[in-house]
Parts: structure tokens; C-alpha cells; sequence
């Protein structure tokens, strides 16, 4: 069983993670245009103006952050934002730079 210590320690480690992917010019667009829908690599590239490989990567951090998820549809990659607390956060960061 884990103690409170080890408990704070991991939820700590977990938002480090979250910070450090919301760090990023690139992963905040892509975090934003997912609060409007789901969509794949190629739709993603424009909203970024970066490379198809760049946005994988991008994408690729976020989903290790627990802040994406994909579904394939036979050769389709399709991305959502993982939970509904996701959305608030990414609508909260808009709301907060729009005061």
C-alpha cells in the first residue's frame, strides 16, 4: 500500500509532466484545437504549421501526459483530448489569457 508521502510524491510527478507538456507553443494548439473536436495528424498539421512528423511527436508527449488519446480507424489515427477535466483545463489556460 502506498503511504500519503508516496501518494503526494506521485501526483506531484504527474503534474510536473502535465506542466512540462503544456509548455510548449506547438502542444498548447494542438491541445486547443482538440477542445473543438477530435482530428488526425494531417488535420492537426495545419493548426501548427509544423511538419507531420513534428506534430506526431508533439502529440506523442501529450498522450504520455495522460492529455490525448488516439483511436485507429484503419489506417486513420484520430485524437481527442483523454477526459472531460482535460477540455476544462485547456478552457480554463483560453479563459485565463482572454481576461
Amino acid at each position: 500500500m502506498m503511504s500519503r508521502r508516496d501518494a503526494a510524491a506521485s501526483q506531484t510527478s504527474l503534474m510536473l509532466e502535465v506542466g512540462k507538456a503544456l509548455s510548449c507553443e506547438n502542444r498548447l494548439a494542438l491541445l486547443v484545437a482538440l477542445a473543438d473536436r477530435p482530428a488526425t495528424v494531417s488535420d492537426l498539421v495545419g493548426v501548427t504549421g509544423t511538419s507531420q512528423p513534428n506534430v506526431s511527436n508533439h502529440l506523442a508527449l501529450l498522450r504520455a501526459a495522460s492529455l490525448v488519446k488516439s483511436e485507429k480507424s484503419g489506417r486513420t489515427v484520430q485524437y481527442e483530448l483523454a477526459t472531460p477535466q482535460v477540455a476544462d483545463l485547456v478552457h480554463a489556460l483560453v479563459a485565463v489569457v482572454d481576461s
